[in-house]
């Protein structure tokens, strides 16, 4: 910022003429002019500053007393030299300005704009004059003061005449009792004569030894000047205990050895740069946190390191730093290493000085945080999947009945033969919409990692080989598929629907990473996961894995488009091409089958996703079988159904009763016990919903379990596994239908129920 070389008069008159002509006199006689007409404008003129000196209008616009004004400014700690000037003189109004503080009293005559800039220059000397002998006498009783060495003054006759505190608290003694006593109580003296008459502050002589008012001798360090003022001779000691510093000289001889022990040997990389950012000093600690030997970084500007997209924003910091000389703590920056990568420090660093307080440079310590920031970005990712997956749970209920209702009426209507073209066609979109509907469900259960699950153990070579064609005619021609599968691969145990519905999420996304065609592969082989994989540190456990790969030749992704491909409803995909689900369910599937899953990608070089799956070893390698759909048959039993959904209790007595059951409907669980308490002829199924208000099934069953033994449990649910192992029915192995369910798979699984082997009991 330049400096000011003409002093600025604010010129307060209410008056446009006068205050034009008093503007014009000024800048005549060189000085920068504003111009305030009223009370307010000038009070924030002078609030927004510089202004050297105030010409203010004794009578200002409504009656107000510019006397009053300048009262208002000084309490406003607005205190600038004014002078006062009124069209009327009144030795009253002078006496009062003048006592109020005013610096002059200018009378608005004939000849006064002629003397209004000797007034103005002459006010302004005396203010420069007054504040710099203000400001000296300030600096000078502060230095006196504040100095931490100790000052005396002693006449010539060594009379002390002033003691500071730092004389003080260096020889014990109050000021109070140390003035008017002899100077070698204090400082052994042995001075020359003071001169006679006029001269200059001169040194005549130093001491090494001082006496406290205890008696206890002392080394220090003092200089005696001899000196006069106003032809008055005197003597000054400055003097300085030296018995501290000498034991902090060795202190600090051995602080440094320590110091440097410990900077040679930390973690941290510690370093000292120059104030261009040129490094001066590295210690060994940046060979493992960067790949350089201190040697080779030496003279180079660490500006060079900082990642490109950084350097702003390290450039801006530095510059800052020095200008303001103070250091930063706490700043994250990407640094290059040796190998290419980019590892994140957290940078803290103080500023050195030379001896007159510039910044030389600076010194620090930075700490390879990258590990860290992985390992909070995968818990932030962990959190985020929670909270949705909570949600996706909280509305699976609902959600599951109304589409247990809506997908069961439509099997039935299509399984009607009397039903039109027309109506077969309306309820054959009703079904389409129920089935989209409910696999919308299963992915956001899946992607949350709450999806009921029938895992088995699989052969991922042959289930490749099975949606190959699948695959082919989903990509397209313009993308050749090829597989390369692994002859002696692994069994692992997982559900084959949902890796299924992995591969096709996967082939999607690379369908439309590659609209101009290309290349997608999928891979399988056994591998094996060793300490030193990088993924272990997230809970990923060491040991036997098979790897499913899928690769496609698309555009590729940024690094910042990776960080978030697994997040829900995160997409790139313009507006209505695409839920932001697909990845989300494929992390999902593969973290809730026990695995993992690794990308590589970059722009224009295509995509890899690795999925590792636990591989099994326990002898358990043989696939388990596809079951059939045997014709259901038909059944006479009583089934007791509770449902507090009217729509899915409707539906299911409908399907009971269409297949042969007797059914008895209750719409809660009291009064499903209060019917099979009633009833004294057998109860061979009790169908029951888990979660009900009030009596939930599992104590709607135990409560009829003593007065029908006889009858099996099947439970049904639209809640997802959490709620289900919260209400004991996944450990307890009972029969279970989770919702949504149709017609014929209610049907199903009665008949199962019934004719198993093992009754299906609560408890």
């Amino acid at each position: 910022m330049g400096v000011r070389t003409r002093p600025t008069v604010l010129v307060v008159e209410d008056d446009d003429g006068i205050a034009d002509l008093e503007r014009i006199r000024l800048e005549e006689a060189g000085y920068r002019v504003a111009v305030a007409g009223t009370a307010e404008a000038a009070f924030a003129a002078l609030t927004r500053g510089p202004v050297d000196l105030v010409l203010l209008d004794y009578r200002l616009p409504g009656g107000a007393d510019g006397l009053d004004f300048y009262a208002r400014l000084k309490r406003a700690a607005l205190d600038p030299p004014v002078i006062l000037v009124t069209g009327f003189s009144d030795e009253g109004t002078a006496l009062r300005a003048l006592r109020a503080g005013v610096r002059d009293f200018v009378t608005k005559s004939a000849e006064y704009l002629d003397y209004l800039p000797e007034a103005v220059s002459r006010v302004l000397a005396q203010v420069g004059t007054e504040r710099k002998l203000a400001e000296s006498e300030a600096r000078l009783a502060g230095i006196v003061k504040s100095a931490q060495d100790a000052i005396l003054v002693a006449e010539t006759d060594f009379t002390i005449s002033l003691f500071n505190p730092a004389a003080e608290r260096m020889f014990r003694c109050k000021a109070t009792q140390a003035v008017g006593r002899s100077l070698d109580k204090f400082i052994p003296p042995n001075l020359p004569p003071a001169p006679g008459g006029h001269g200059t502050p001169s040194v005549v002589g130093a001491r090494d030894r001082g006496v406290r008012a205890d008696g206890e001798v002392f080394p220090l360090e003092a200089s005696v000047a001899r000196t006069e003022a106003a032809g008055k001779p005197f003597y000054t000691i400055v003097a300085r205990d030296v018995t501290e510093r000498r034991q902090m000289e060795e202190a600090l001889r051995r602080s440094e050895e320590r110091h440097r022990s410990f900077v040679e040997t930390t973690n941290e990389w510690v370093w000292v740069c120059d104030a261009a950012g040129r490094m001066v000093y590295n210690n060994p600690a940046v060979a493992a946190v960067l790949g350089h030997t201190p040697a080779q970084l030496e003279g180079a500007n660490t500006l060079d390191l900082v990642h490109p997209d950084d350097r702003p924003a390290a450039v801006a910091l530095l510059t800052r730093a020095v200008a303001e000389r103070r250091g930063w703590s706490g700043v994250v920056f990407r640094w290059r290493h040796r190998d290419g990568s980019y590892r994140h420090l957290e940078c803290n660093a103080v500023p050195t000085f030379d001896a007159i307080g510039r910044v030389t440079g600076f010194q620090g310590a930075d700490r390879d945080i990258t590990d860290r920031l992985r390992l909070e970005a995968e818990l932030r990712q962990a959190q985020k999947m929670e909270a949705v997956g909570r949600l996706a749970g909280g509305i699976a209920h609902d959600f599951n009945n109304l589409l247990t209702v809506i997908n069961g009426y439509s099997e039935m209507l299509l399984g009607d033969p009397a039903l039109g073209q027309v109506g077969r066609e309306v309820a054959a979109e009703i079904a389409r919409a129920g089935d989209q509907a409910a696999a919308l469900t299963r992915q956001l259960l899946a992607f949350s990692r709450k999806q009921m699950l029938a895992p088995r153990v699989l052969d991922l070579n042959a289930l490749v080989r099975e949606m190959e064609r699948m695959l082919a005619r989903l990509i397209g021609a313009d993308i050749q598929l090829a597989s390369s599968l692994d002859p002696d691969l692994g069994r692992v145990r997982a559900d084959p629907g949902q890796l299924e519905q992995v591969l096709l999420n996967l082939a999607v996304n690379a369908r439309d990473a590659m609209p101009h065609g290309g290349y997608l592969t999928v891979e399988t082989r056994n591998v094996y996961l060793g300490p030193d994989y990088p993924a272990l540190s997230a809970g990923v456990s060491p040991g036997p894995y098979v790897l499913l790969a899928v690769t496609d030749t698309g555009v590729g992704m940024t690094q910042e488009v990776k960080g978030r491909i697994f997040e829900p409803f995160f997409t790139t995909k313009e507006q209505g091409k695409g839920t932001g689900l697909g990845l989300a369910t494929v992390f999902g599937i593969v973290q809730q089958s026990g695995g993992h899953i690794d990308v590589y990608s970059e722009l224009g070089q295509g995509t890899t996703f690795k999925m590792y799956l636990p591989r099994l070893t326990d002898g358990a390698d043989t696939p388990s079988p596809t079951d059939g759909w045997p014709a259901i048959p038909r059944g006479t039993e009583t089934v007791l159904l509770a449902d507090d959904d009217a729509g899915v209790r409707a539906l299911s007595r409908l399907t009971l009763q269409s297949y042969g059951y007797t059914v008895l409907d209750a719409p809660d669980g009291d009064e499903a016990v209060r019917i099979g308490l009633a009833r004294h002829s057998p109860i061979h199924l009790l169908i029951t919903d888990l979660v009900m208000p009030k009596v939930g099934g599992r104590e709607v069953a135990e409560r009829l379990g003593p007065t029908h033994p006889e009858a099996r449990v099947l439970f049904l649910s639209g809640y997802t596994d959490d709620a289900l192992v919260r209400h004991g029915v996944l450990e307890a192995g009972v029969a279970f239908l989770q919702k949504p369910f149709t017609p014929t798979t209610l049907a199903r699984k009665v008949r199962e129920v019934l004719d198993a082997q093992t009754p299906s009991r609560w408890g």
